[in-house]
């Protein structure tokens, strides 16, 4: 997105000579802040971050704080700011369904979302999101409207899954993209132009559209670059799993979840290079849904004694993760076992870091203190390792 300045905002800024240096945050409950936004007739602006999240930082230092964004913000909205795991905030952080930081939210005095935005940006590009939380017609709300209003149009279509891909809700964006992909002439999906959108916003696997072009992949990988369509199914396949995941841990939107397992498992009834990686994880997030522990430490069994698994030890890990998340106790030395296989297979540095780390959370978890630091100081001197190295090391979970 491009750099903006109104006339008005300059014009304003000239006059008061940055009168505003920063986005004034308001004091008060959620309850509060709703009857101030009532009364003002007020949107508010609701700043979702977390003490440790860097581009929430790098936004409240440089851009909250220019006047061009302070002068717009504190004119047209009733703004406030949660930390997502303190005090109230961790209610409204399930209540607005968060889950990555930065998150900008618009909401009205019913306490209705009107418009959302993820992630760090220019002050440009804040300004103009709030001009279009201030526009009905260019909200997320909206852009639904029209979108269901003009019978699903490309260019309604194109703006609605825009929106919602700044917003984060990728669930549904993959119910729009359906809608909108499964309307069209299935040998028009093979057209560039078509092609070059569902690169972009196909995210469907149970969509008859996406069915079509893996179908075609063949005639796809001829025509346009191999690994750009590689990339792409790969993507959306991996993805998807991520969502189905989310889903049953919010316990919501779980038909959809069903609905694109299902697909998936047809899709990729014949074998690939990450197939068998797909429906691994798929197994793990049916079993721990059940409450099968006994299919699921069965199946991360197979995964290590498994040759097709050797370089994909991260399916393992992850499992073994998720199973410390559900604090299951009596299965923590199984953990520990995997861990011990995959250890001796001689992981690069990237897995050794997240070995030291698992290992650590299980003997924390066992409250081996001592043994759980010794660990802590192993991964922290691996990761300082990979820094010197300049290689891409796994996020920090938490204990």
């Amino acid at each position: 997105m491009k750099k903006v300045c109104t006339a008005i905002v300059c014009f304003i800024g000239l006059v008061t000579i940055a009168q505003n240096h920063k986005i004034e945050f308001a004091e008060g409950n959620w309850k509060t802040h709703l009857s101030s936004a009532g009364k003002a007739n007020k949107l508010i602006f609701f700043d979702a971050y977390t003490t440790w999240c860097g581009p929430c930082k790098a936004m409240a230092k440089n851009v909250f704080t220019q006047d061009a964004v302070a002068n717009y913000f504190n004119t047209n909205f009733i703004n406030v700011k949660y930390d997502m795991e303190k005090g109230e905030g961790i209610t409204l952080k399930d209540k607005f369904g968060v889950s990555a930081f930065p998150t900008y939210l618009f909401i009205n005095s019913e306490g209705t979302v009107v418009h959302k935005i993820v992630g760090s940006m220019t002050a440009g590009q804040f300004i103009r999101e709030a001009k279009n939380a201030l526009n009905p017609e260019h909200t997320i709300y909206g852009l639904a409207k029209s979108f269901e209003a003009s019978g699903y149009s490309e260019a309604s279509a194109i703006a609605y899954l825009d929106a919602l891909d700044k917003a984060y809700e990728s669930d549904r964006r993959s119910v729009v993209s359906k809608l909108y992909f499964d309307r069209l002439e299935k040998t028009s999906l093979l057209e560039e132009h078509n092609w070059k959108l569902a690169l972009k916003y196909l995210n469907n696997p149970s969509s008859n559209a996406f069915s079509y072009l893996y179908a075609n992949r063949s005639i796809l990988t001829s025509t346009y670059d191999q690994n750009e369509v590689d990339r792409y199914f790969q993507q959306v396949f991996f993805s998807s799993v991520y969502r189905i995941k989310n889903a049953y841990a919010k316990n919501s939107g779980i038909k959809e979840a069903k609905e694109n397992a299902q697909a998936i498992r047809k899709l990729l009834a014949e074998n690939n290079d990450y197939s068998k990686g797909v429906l691994a994880k798929l197994d793990l997030i049916e079993y721990a849904a059940a409450d099968r522990w006994d299919l699921y430490t069965k199946k991360v069994d197979e995964i290590c004694a498994d040759t097709w698994f050797y370089n994909k030890s991260y399916v393992a890990i992850e499992a073994a993760n998720d199973l410390l998340s559900f604090e299951q106790e009596n299965r923590y030395k199984k953990v520990l076992k995997w861990a011990d296989i995959i250890r001796k297979r001689n992981p690069d540095l990237f897995t050794q870091i997240q070995l030291a780390e698992l290992r650590k959370r299980v003997l924390k978890r066992q409250n081996k203190k001592r043994k759980a630091e010794v660990m802590a100081q192993k991964e922290k001197a691996l990761r300082k390792e990979a820094a010197e190295k300049m290689i891409m090391t796994p996020p920090i979970l938490k204990d």
